[in-house]
């Protein structure tokens, strides 16, 4: 026959193996409090202890620990993927800007993209040139730089 610090152990082993698959320290919270009350069983055998010991406990790590170890553990810069690490690559024009609808398309990574110049994007002066280029003068295999994504539609911007 299992005695009740058996139980208590089970719950607080079980309960750190969904942490392990479920993030925010919710279930490791809950794990504290079945330790809380796994301690509690060892001193007394009144169920009614035990549980306040592992509510007390439950709650006093969701209220202090908890913030504490996101703090520590999760406030630093995280690594940019997908759509998030874009900016700032260069994606290659495929098909040339139509003056009417100001959007072309371009590849990066193997992926065929809209894009478009920023609406308040007033050119780039070449050396020597007299004008101001307009985006329908970029021709298909030019090099961009992405600045920003709407959507489904990559913002560009010529490499300087």
């Amino acid at each position: 026959m299992m005695e009740q610090w058996h139980w208590w152990t089970l719950a607080f082993l079980m309960l750190l193996i969904g942490e392990a698959f479920v993030p925010g320290l919710v279930l490791g919270s809950l794990a504290v409090g079945a330790f809380a009350g796994g301690v509690a069983s060892m001193f007394t055998y009144f169920w009614e202890y035990q549980f306040v010991a592992a509510s007390a406990g439950a709650v006093l790590s969701l209220l202090f620990l908890r913030p504490m170890a996101m703090r520590v553990w999760f406030s630093g810069e995280s690594v940019a993927t997908g759509v998030d690490a874009l900016p700032g690559r260069t994606v290659r024009m495929t098909l040339a800007i139509d003056p009417h609808s100001g959007r072309g398309r371009g590849r990066i990574d193997g992926d065929d993209w809209l894009i478009e110049f920023p609406p308040n994007w007033n050119g780039v002066r070449a050396e020597g040139a007299a004008s101001v280029n307009n985006p329908s003068d970029f021709e298909v295999g030019a090099q961009l730089r992405i600045v920003g994504v709407e959507s489904n539609v990559l913002i560009v911007e010529p490499l300087n």
